[in-house]
């Protein structure tokens, strides 16, 4: 752990995003350096605004010490630039970040093809259906998904790489003990077997708001090219490919329905130039050749028919306590949310019958509510 403090520290004083972390190590090297400043209130660093000095002189190193090792204590990784582990790719990235607090593993990262899957947390069924095959592709093809774990298509995204047997990155707007949103919690810990759970913030921060942009330039530095799944024109998803163009990563966009709100960030970056992808196919194509020994773009398209067809069958079952009318509406549930509208029309049954069927269900456990009062199996 030696050293790793003084870059909690910079991180704790300048806050994570800050880009005064690139020109420390432009002219120190290491925080240890820039440390021995403090006797003189870092007058002689001409690069640190007055706000900055005051910070890095109010900060306690050894608060970064214990802060160090109650991440340790806890079985995470505490990650800064000088460790073989930490990715090469967000070295390059400005405002690289000081510390990653990490439950998993990164290793190997810089050798993989990842590619970011993000968008809308009020996904539409199209966006959900989008989401799920482009990621469970991916994973097949023997890529890397990156998302920030929010509701919503990085949540779809996440589930669909482990439903593929893949590995899969978070990055969180949080510390690692404070799961965001709440219901995630079992998702992270299963996350962290198989790929990595990652934060720039350390253990007890909660989840505000100013965090998730902060968070974004990681999604995308981490990864060759991000991908738009849905988002209007107010999305996070669109700060994170803004954020990949300025990395000069690729920006991917699946095309949608114009008279969706939520089409409307994803139809402008498609003008502004995104390459439109409708697969996982259509992403790797680009990176094929690069990583020829890892990516089997092959592979993608028996296991999507595969997967389609585990969707369309699954939980066709005997449900033990259901009254017929509520079996006959789980049978026309699958894995993808269905709305209350969809479910009334498809079995000629009105809105509140089908409704309290639903709620019946939820409550025995055999069926799930997600946003926008979409239903599926458990």
């Amino acid at each position: 752990m030696a050293g790793k403090e003084y870059w909690v520290w910079l991180s704790n004083a300048l806050g994570p995003g800050s880009g005064t972390v690139d020109k420390v190590m432009e002219a120190f090297e290491t925080p240890e350096f820039l440390y021995a400043e403090k006797k003189s209130g870092f007058s002689s660093v001409g690069f640190l605004s007055p706000r900055e000095r005051a910070r890095l002189v109010e900060t306690s190193l050894s608060d970064a010490l214990r802060m160090c090792e109650r991440t340790l204590d806890k079985g995470y990784q505490v990650l800064t630039p000088e460790d073989p582990d930490y990715p090469d790719r967000l070295k390059n990235i400005y405002g690289k970040p000081a510390v990653l607090y990490v439950n998993g593993t990164l290793k190997g990262i810089d050798e993989q093809a990842a590619v970011a899957v993000v968008g809308t947390r009020n996904y539409s069924d199209y966006g959900f259906r989008a989401a799920s095959k482009i990621s469970f592709e991916l994973a097949r093809a023997g890529a890397v998904v990156v998302s920030g774990m929010a509701r919503g298509i990085d949540t779809v995204a996440h589930k669909a790489v482990l439903k593929a047997e893949g590995r899969t990155i978070a990055v969180l707007g949080s510390g690692l003990d404070v799961p965001y949103p709440r219901e995630n919690r079992a998702l992270m810990e299963v996350i962290s077997h198989n790929g990595a759970v990652v934060s720039e913030f350390p253990l007890g921060s909660e989840p505000a708001g100013f965090h998730f942009p902060i968070r974004n330039r990681i999604i995308s530095g981490l990864s060759l090219g991000v991908t738009v799944v849905e988002a209007d024109l107010k999305s996070g998803s669109l700060i994170t490919a803004n954020l990949a163009l300025e990395q000069g990563r690729d920006v991917f966009a699946v095309p949608n329905d114009i008279f969706n709100e939520n089409s409307r960030g994803t139809f402008r970056l498609l003008r502004l130039g995104a390459i439109p992808v409708a697969s996982a196919a259509d992403i790797l194509e680009e990176y094929r050749y690069r990583f020829s020994e890892r990516i089997n773009i092959d592979e993608i398209a028996t296991e999507t028919e595969k997967q389609e067809q585990n969707l369309s069958v699954k939980g066709k079952k005997a449900l033990q306590g259901a009254t017929p009318e509520m079996q006959e509406i789980y049978d026309v549930l699958t894995e993808i949310p269905a709305n209350l509208d969809e479910i009334a029309l498809k079995t000629g049954k009105n809105a509140k019958e089908v409704l309290t069927a639903l709620s019946e269900l939820e409550i025995m456990g055999f069926v799930s509510a997600g946003a926008g009062r979409r239903y599926s199996i458990r």
